[in-house]
């Protein structure tokens, strides 16, 4: 993979600002440097700023997490879409996006539809 420079600015340009960098374990972190749907991110950042930033359990994550979707989606649910040895991954049905006990406390995870999942990170910081 070839990197190229950032092109130069000519004289007299304006300068392009620099957005600060969200850090993703911030109660307020969006959820953005995931890579997931705007859905699925505002769900996520309401449920994290609900838990105020605690490492939480697995029920109070869940109790977030559709508490969230309840007020973000007219009618809307989360869906076991899964499991692990730790326990339910729980989430969106369409995105394949949820949650999941660990050890290293609530994960974010995403589920394929062919089986199996990809951890993406925690949900409290």
């Amino acid at each position: 993979m070839a990197l190229t420079p950032e092109p130069a600015l000519l004289p007299g340009s304006p300068r392009r600002a620099r957005l600060p960098q969200e850090d993703p374990r911030a109660p307020s972190a969006t959820f953005a440097h995931l890579g997931l749907r705007e859905r699925d991110q505002k769900i996520l950042a309401l449920a994290r700023r609900s838990l105020e930033g605690a490492t939480v359990d697995f029920d109070e994550a869940l109790r977030a997490l559709r508490a969230s979707v309840e007020e973000l989606i007219p009618g809307g649910r989360v869906y076991l879409l899964g499991g692990t040895a730790m326990g339910p991954i729980v989430g969106s049905a369409i995105s394949g996006v949820g949650i999941v006990p660990a050890e290293t406390g609530v994960l974010v995870v995403r589920v394929a539809p062919q089986g199996g999942f990809t951890t993406l990170g925690r949900l409290s910081p």
